[in-house]
């Protein structure tokens, strides 16, 4: 029998929806849950949990920060991947994944991966545009998109575990 594997995540603009439903394609038996729509199903029924998150102003949605919160404990105790949708590249990246969750979970995690980031500029705000445009530069609106090479390293990795 497989691992049932549980992937719950948070975000705005629909890039880590995207990268959630990649990566379920990818894994038998997972199920995915939106943090703002969906109930957490009881984390018992799940061999491993894979989080997931984009990074807003340096932090994860806060949908996910009260779930881990909430949950850390038995988190711990669950084979674990950690995902962030970020359009940070580089160092800088790496730092906004390690800080995103706690560092109990972070060390505890078997997959730990940093997917990109797909912005349509239609959904973004006036603020979130003026945002983007000081944090990225003007005409690097759209983000890089999701890497399928590194999702499809996350998805082997978790199997693998």
């Amino acid at each position: 029998m497989r691992d049932r594997m549980l992937i719950v995540y948070a975000g705005k603009y629909g890039c880590t929806e995207k990268a959630a439903s990649l990566l379920q394609s990818r894994l038998e038996d997972t199920e995915v849950v939106n943090l703002k729509v969906t109930a957490v199903p009881a984390l018992d029924d799940y061999d491993a949990v894979i989080l997931g998150s984009a990074i807003y102003y340096g932090r994860i949605r806060k949908e996910m920060a009260r779930f881990i919160a909430q949950y850390e404990q038995e988190l711990l105790s669950k084979r674990l991947g950690l995902f962030i949708c970020a359009g940070m590249t580089g160092e800088r990246a790496e730092q906004e994944l390690q800080q995103a969750y706690p560092e109990a979970l972070y060390k505890n995690a078997v997959a730990k991966e940093i997917m990109g980031d797909e912005i349509d500029p239609d959904q973004l705000s006036v603020f979130d545009k003026w945002v983007l445009r000081m944090v990225k530069g003007k005409g690097h609106g759209a983000g890089g998109g999701i890497s399928l090479d590194k999702l499809e390293r996350f998805a082997c990795t978790m199997l693998a575990h």
